[in-house]
């Protein structure tokens, strides 16, 4: 009498590997999450930047 598929090790042994794979992944995105942004700050803020400079060329130019 064969097993349910469910039942195997081929089964367990896979879905253990893809379980842990996201919860690392999620906690490395966690842990990573604030010091990445200190890095790369400058990609979030360039927008602001610009309204910035272009505010003070309008009040130096008027």
């Amino acid at each position: 009498m064969n097993k349910p598929f469910y039942k195997l090790k081929r089964f367990y042994i896979p879905c253990g590997v893809l379980i842990a794979l996201i919860i690392f992944t999620s906690l490395t995105y966690h842990f990573l999450q604030r010091p990445l942004e200190l890095i790369f700050w400058d990609r979030y803020y360039h927008e602001k930047e610009y309204q910035n400079a272009k505010d003070i060329y309008k009040l130096f130019k008027s």
